[in-house]
């Protein structure tokens, strides 16, 4: 069998297999995308040899551990001859730059059809809600002025009429950002969990009316449960959680309702490896290693996408992750080298009182945190706030809050609500060289 022919049945058997079957779908992919990585992608040739491994030592999905894992520090400065299939194209191949959350961004080689069977694999994912092919969504999201002039570059599977969308910016009035959903009447509302939560505080029944929506999806950011019931009770709508990367695109989703992270086992093979190396058990946190079992023209193995998780229990057919805990860039190291997750900090902000709109967290020094808010009403007090704070962190820890009137990229491509003093550093760099 062909890996075309193989990847069409992962789409088309998407989510109608058994759990064993999954692991048989999962080890042919991988027995061809080992010999491929082998014999045509220098830099995975180098990391079997270091490792004394052959393809033909991985004899299940169990052994690809034996193989070591790979980060985007590893591949980040390599020539795309290095890391990309000896005789494709590179003019031939589309082109994705990963935002950069540390400072340095990465790109992603794919062919036209690796891409679009991507894509496809994720829309595959929400035909259990009965959206298909043409289902039409609105993106609404903090979209740069060259995607606003050209209203967005239609993809193929657009222009042959499926899942079309309209691109809505973020900073538009509330009042246009309406009208233009109800015009284009979306099937969908995607967009990140904090932009989505912001305008969903605005809405009125009016708007609900208008819009009428019957599902929205978010991804990009982390989801926290208080944003959640401010997005499905703004928009009157339940939500359904994504989880990707521009390395994978799709990895997993979280149905409403429901309280863990489906993989999408025909995409991606999935570990969850605690700090001593072990696989983590359910209900375990670890770090989040990838492999894409369809990207061919640079493939990802035993990828560490940087993400911590929470393993989930194993339910026929899906496996599961119980929540994601957030980019590992995104702890926080106090001055006693103790960890603390932004999550953590964030929930204190969610549970002020206060009517927050948009945060952002930022680590100046290893002592010193800045609390920038976008609020919607004039609250200036905020004694309770950072009290509450600085019991979540040590003593002689300072915390700072100021209300501002927007929130920007701050060095990023995109919002990032955490900045640890490691990431600030890390943009800081870029800057400079660029």
């Amino acid at each position: 069998m062909t890996r075309q022919w193989r990847a069409l049945q992962g789409y088309r058997r998407l989510g109608s297999r058994s759990s064993a079957e999954i692991a048989r779908y999962q080890f042919a992919c991988l027995h061809d995308l080992l010999r491929h990585a082998y014999d045509r992608v220098p830099y995975y040739r180098r990391r079997f040899d270091a490792a004394g491994v052959r393809p033909s030592d991985i004899r299940s999905v169990a052994d690809l551990a034996l193989l070591p894992a790979t980060s985007r520090d590893d591949i980040q400065f390599l020539a795309p001859h290095d890391i990309c299939a000896a005789g494709v194209r590179l003019n031939t191949l589309r082109a994705v730059t990963t935002s950069g959350s540390t400072g340095a961004p990465l790109t992603v080689w794919r062919t036209r059809a690796e891409e679009q069977l991507l894509l496809a694999l994720r829309a595959r994912a929400f035909e259990e809600f009965g959206f298909g092919l043409r289902c039409r969504r609105a993106v609404i999201d903090h979209l740069d002025p060259a995607t606003l002039r050209g209203g967005g570059r239609r993809e193929l599977h657009e222009r042959l009429g499926l899942l079309p969308r309209v691109l809505i910016d973020w900073r538009l009035p509330k009042a246009e950002i309406v009208d233009t959903l109800e015009r284009f009447r979306p099937q969908v509302i995607s967009g990140p969990p904090g932009i989505l939560s912001s305008l969903a505080d605005d809405l009125t029944a009016e708007d609900r009316r208008r819009l009428n929506v019957p599902l929205v999806t978010t991804g990009a950011e982390m989801m926290t449960a208080p944003t959640r019931r401010r997005i499905e009770q703004g928009f009157g709508a339940p939500v359904a959680d994504r989880f990707g990367s521009h390395e994978v695109v799709f990895i997993a989703m979280q149905p409403p309702g429901n309280d863990e992270y489906r993989v999408c086992g025909e995409s991606v093979f999935v570990e969850v490896v605690q700090e001593d190396g072990r696989p983590a058990q359910p209900g375990a946190s670890g770090e989040l290693i990838v492999t894409a079992l369809h990207s061919f023209a640079m493939p990802f193995i035993r990828y560490r996408l940087g993400d911590r998780v929470v393993l989930g229990r194993a339910s026929d057919p899906y496996q599961s992750l119980r929540s994601i805990e957030g980019r590992i860039v995104d702890r926080f190291r106090l001055p006693s080298g103790q960890l603390v997750h932004g999550y953590t900090l964030g929930e204190v902000v969610e549970a002020s009182g206060l009517e927050v709109r948009r945060f952002q967290i930022t680590q100046e020094q290893r002592g010193a945190f800045r609390v920038r808010l976008l609020l919607r009403s004039g609250e200036r007090s905020f004694d309770q706030l950072e009290a509450a704070l600085r019991e979540r962190l040590e003593p002689g820890v300072g915390v700072s809050i100021e209300v501002v009137d927007a929130l920007d990229h701050d060095g990023a491509r995109k919002f990032y609500p955490f900045v640890s003093v490691e990431r600030l550093e890390a943009w800081r760099a870029a800057q400079s060289q660029g």
